[in-house]
């Protein structure tokens, strides 16, 4: 619920789904490895649906503790808490994240991404 974006169409968003029977929101940041343990105690959910995460990978060439935080860490932290919830589900959509060796700025549809490094690759088997 950051403001990368207007938090009012997030908030929309969640309204829609606050209608739906047993959808439960939890506001907090799942960087937070005690916070987000606790959650996963207190919960015991048996089914997961992940989709936070930091958007915006030109973002992360200005910003790349948001996206290491957001994406990787709180990932890290789901994925903790589901193994120690023993979770029978869980869903999950990580945004494509990666910081390619190009040195033509501004970025342009058109550049050639050859050689890309990606905090996800150790995960790409997890999600194929």
């Amino acid at each position: 619920m950051n403001d990368y974006y207007d938090p009012t169409l997030k908030y929309n968003r969640l309204a829609q789904l606050q209608e739906r029977p047993g959808f439960r929101f939890h506001k907090l940041d799942l960087a937070d490895r005690p916070r987000t343990a606790e959650l996963f105690r207190s919960v015991q959910p048996q089914r997961v649906i992940h989709l936070a995460a930091q958007a915006g990978v030109r973002y992360s060439l200005t910003n790349p503790h948001a996206y290491i935080d957001g994406n990787l860490v709180a990932f890290a932290n789901v994925l903790e808490g589901c193994r120690h919830q023993t979770v029978a589900h869980l869903n999950l959509r990580l945004i494509q994240f990666g910081l390619w060796r190009n040195t033509r700025m501004p970025f342009s549809v058109h550049d050639m991404w050859t050689i890309r490094f990606s905090l996800y690759a150790p995960l790409r088997r997890l999600t194929n």
